[in-house]
């Protein structure tokens, strides 16, 4: 007896779900551009290089050195403890100390370019010249000596950078031969006043009254803490009250007299009273610091020689009687904004 079995065929494999996905076109099957092939093999080594070795300062090198200290542009630079301790109060201090951290390795923010400079303090046998510095330098380095306390950096940084005001100003300091404070103080005065606030130096603070008082109180606010910032609105209050009063004298004196035609004065306008004192007061708006005596006797001069010369004894009765009055004005007020920074 045979048996015939009927034989079935197999049903067609079901779709896996990679098919389906593919079908529905699913953006993970897209096809990629291969970049790797097309990058030349000097770049494909540069990703997979070792890091370069980091520099060492050929100044800062004593084979005897206990501290080590890399810069944030991976410069090594090895120091005495000793010096370290003597002359600065912050330095060792400034790692935070944690598990794996070594106490005689220091990692700082500042470039190597800063620190060459700052380090010269810690020795004795080098003679640092900061006055060479350009201003962001120097301010750098001042700013790392406050940050470490570097103790004979954070004095000798103070001193160049401390405001001298310009010799228009103060014709006693014509004598002076040094540039760079100077110049620092007429370009760079915002930036002083910041360094000054920032790191509590009344005294430099006080020198940069002029240039802080002809500061917007918009940028002011931002600078001074909140106490000083009200005790600055109450100075400048003042000063602005001189103006006010600058302002009245000028209307005082007299439109009738610019339009009379048997003044002298009035063939050449330009050299009118009024006319003067108007551009002075102009003057005196943009820069209020333009009112203090010294700088303010300046202006009268200047003045003087001009109404001199338009024969006009009206105007120049009337520019001494304001003159006398603003003078008066202002020889008691305070010439600097001496304040108390916490």
């Amino acid at each position: 007896m045979s048996l015939h079995f009927s034989v079935e065929p197999l049903p067609p494999p079901r779709p896996t779900s990679f098919e389906i996905m593919k079908e529905l076109h699913d953006s993970r099957f897209k096809e990629f551009p291969v970049k790797r092939d097309a990058e030349p093999a000097e770049v494909i080594y540069a990703q997979f290089a070792p890091p370069t070795p980091p520099k060492t300062s050929p100044r800062f090198n004593a084979q005897d050195a206990e501290i080590t200290v890399v810069s944030s542009d991976n410069v090594l630079f090895r120091l005495h403890k000793m010096n370290i301790q003597v002359t600065s109060g912050g330095l060792l201090q400034s790692q935070s100390k944690g598990p794996g951290i070594q106490d005689d390795f220091l990692t700082l923010t500042e470039p190597a370019d800063v620190l060459e400079i700052l380090f010269e303090f810690l020795y004795p046998d080098y003679e640092t010249d900061l006055e060479r510095l350009e201003f962001n330098a120097l301010l750098s380095v001042a700013e790392a000596a406050e940050k470490y306390g570097v103790f004979y950096a954070m004095s000798h940084c103070t001193f160049c950078l401390r405001c001298v005001y310009p010799k228009a100003m103060f014709p006693a300091l014509e004598l002076m031969t040094s540039t760079c404070i100077r110049k620092h103080t007429l370009f760079h005065s915002a930036e002083l006043i910041r360094f000054a606030v920032k790191y509590r130096k009344e005294k430099m603070l006080a020198e940069l009254t002029p240039p802080l008082l002809d500061m917007e109180l918009e940028e002011v606010i931002t600078i001074l803490p909140p106490t000083a910032f009200g005790e600055f609105c109450i100075f400048r209050d003042r000063w602005i009250k001189v103006l006010l009063k600058c302002f009245a004298l000028i209307i005082e004196s007299s439109a009738d007299h610019d339009q009379n035609q048997n003044y002298p004065c009035f063939k050449e306008p330009q050299t009118q009273i009024t006319r003067r004192l108007k551009s002075f007061l102009d003057d005196a708006i943009a820069k209020p610091s333009s009112l203090f005596p010294d700088q303010l006797d300046r202006s009268f001069l200047q003045l003087e020689a001009i109404l001199m010369g338009n024969g006009c004894a009206w105007c120049k009765d009337a520019f001494i009687t304001f003159k006398d009055c603003v003078l008066d004005e202002v020889k008691e007020l305070p010439r600097t904004f001496a304040v108390e920074l916490y």
